[in-house]
């Protein structure tokens, strides 16, 4: 997580801290002079059965290394690394300030993974742990010493935490009932690109393919960055706009062709700025719009106490028609309609930009669909229905929102199950490539691209699995972030080589459907995809998948 503490002022931060710890107890006035109990005790249970230990020994264990007699039983469990490990975790401190953990865990999408929580982490009296477990979180991250793993534990409020290891081994088999099957369906994906491959090698295909210039170089032209910002009256919304042109030195095919890029939750028009600029040295327009309400600043102002969602349930709507606003406008402006071709226009997302983008090429909303994935939310570890199911919350289009200048897609780790399902995404026809990662844990490749990329019936779609990809892989890196690099567990590995794949697969759709330059060359086949496996990251490339 970001470093979170230098985003709010130390005095106000403290006022509003104040007030939600008081929330996170369910304290009232005359509760607020009462001292609160802390857990001394942490107790595991598996139905009838149990036992407990001292929080106090698991304090000493974490200072000196010494295992108590109560403690013994649990680390014959462990090997010698693990247990350095386990002594290293209970003090490893999360760099995140009070008012971030309390009003993210305010959020809708935090009490979805409190209620999960609770099902496992319970009070004494095996209670749901849902209350005890906001509180410890935001008592933590109020001590000196930070939010860690002993500080929670210490500040459950109850005399005693329990662990219902019954339910755990539920949870975990359901993990694990994910995982394994989305191992199946990657190595279903390899095969089925195995398969094709061997037929492109006897059609002479791979030989081609394997000759082929390197779509992921820059191209040969120059090109100008224009910043605009622009004003939707009718919806009151300021759309900051950065428009990419090739200079204007360069001899112009008029118009030029035109992508849009939009961006995913927490991020914003500087998250693809590598795409934008190899797309136009290419001679690529490219619009790239930031959405007010879903993106880095709506984050930076959850956290801040400035608003209560990580993204305002009304983007769902608005997203698409910022796109749609934002092609109108330039389509009446005398400077730059004359220079872009707004009749065809191709389109990339990544993740709520991707949801974007299918939306925009024939994708409907189904509420039908969403009602179903949605009753049971709080026994789903698929996290981005936690941000699907907010669609519930604002009034949904009868209609699509489909915009036909939109005629080809890439959508990048797009969430689809609930908001779409099969039979929104059977609408979609326009040439799409889906682009997913195999650990993808925020919109997970098998249920949110593998099964719902068998829904999709345009002929030209394709669906392209980088292997080790994660949902961050091709998001450019944040330089205010650095000070805080996320771990490659959760960004995934070979960023680099990611966002290679990203320009060259991108590039290569768009060069096909927008411009047709490469219509009869073979860039967008298993052979060419293979050729362009480097570093750690493997990529797989299928048009069909049964």
């Amino acid at each position: 997580m970001d470093s979170l503490g230098a985003w709010a002022s130390a005095a106000w931060g403290k006022r509003l801290s104040q007030v939600l710890l008081g929330l996170a107890l369910g304290l009232t006035g005359s509760w607020a002079s009462r001292p609160a109990f802390s857990a001394e005790r942490v107790s595991v249970s598996l139905g009838i059965l149990g036992d407990s230990f001292q929080v106090s020994s698991l304090e000493n264990y974490a200072k000196t290394g010494e295992v108590a007699p109560d403690l013994r039983d649990y680390f014959r469990l462990l090997d010698d690394s693990q247990e350095i490990q386990l002594r290293q975790a209970l003090t490893t401190k999360a760099d995140v300030s009070v008012v971030a953990m309390a009003q993210f865990l305010y959020s809708p999408q935090g009490e979805i993974l409190l209620q999960r929580l609770g099902q496992v982490i319970q009070s004494e009296a095996r209670q749901p742990g849902f209350f005890g477990i906001r509180a410890a979180l935001i008592l933590a991250a109020a001590e000196p010493d930070g939010l860690t793993p002993l500080n929670v534990i210490r500040k459950f409020p109850t005399r005693g935490v329990r662990i219902s290891l019954g339910r755990s081994w539920e949870i975990a088999q359901e993990l694990n009932d994910l995982v394994r099957k989305t191992q199946n369906s990657v190595a279903k994906v390899k095969a089925l690109a195995a398969e094709e491959l061997a037929e492109e090698q006897r059609l002479g295909v791979t030989a081609i393919a394997v000759t082929l210039p390197d779509l992921s170089m820059a191209g040969p032209l120059g090109w100008e960055r224009e910043v605009l910002s622009l004003e939707d009256e009718g919806r009151d919304r300021r759309l900051p706009v950065d428009l990419y042109v090739p200079a204007a030195s360069t001899t112009q095919p008029s118009p030029w062709p035109t992508v849009v890029i939009s961006h995913g939750l927490k991020s914003d028009r500087t998250s693809f700025v590598y795409l934008a600029e190899h797309l136009a040295s290419h001679g690529f327009a490219v619009i790239v719009p930031e959405h007010p309400g879903s993106n880095t600043e709506q984050f930076e102002a959850l956290l801040q106490g400035r608003a209560n969602e990580i993204s305002d349930p009304q983007a769902f709507v608005d997203r698409p028609l910022d796109i749609s606003f934002v092609l109108d406008f330039l389509s009446q402006d005398e400077q730059f309609s004359p220079l872009l071709n707004l009749e065809q226009v191709g389109m990339v997302g990544q993740s709520f930009g991707g949801y974007t983008g299918l939306l925009l090429g024939g994708a409907v909303l189904n509420e039908a669909q969403l009602q179903e994935s949605c009753a049971d939310l709080d026994q789903s570890w698929n996290v981005s229905l936690a941000l699907q199911c907010r669609a519930l919350a604002v009034p949904l289009p009868s209609g699509g929102l489909q915009d036909s200048r939109v005629t080809s897609l890439v959508v990048i780790n797009p969430f689809t199950s609930a908001v779409f399902g099969r039979g929104g995404l059977e609408s979609l026809a326009v040439p799409t490539l889906v682009v997913s990662g195999d650990l993808d844990t925020i919109a997970p490749a098998l249920l949110e691209q593998i099964r719902p990329f068998r829904a999709i019936q345009g002929e030209d779609r394709r669906l392209a699995l980088m292997l080790g990809g994660t949902h961050f892989s091709t998001i450019a890196e944040n330089p205010d972030e650095a000070d805080l690099p996320l771990p490659e567990s959760v960004v995934g590995r070979d960023l680099m080589t990611a966002q290679r794949y990203a320009k060259a697969l991108s590039l290569a759709v768009f060069e096909t459907y927008l411009t047709g330059r490469l219509a009869e060359s073979p860039y967008l086949s298993s052979s060419y995809a293979k050729s362009l496996e480097q570093g750690r990251l493997g990529l797989e490339l299928i048009q069909s998948l049964p």
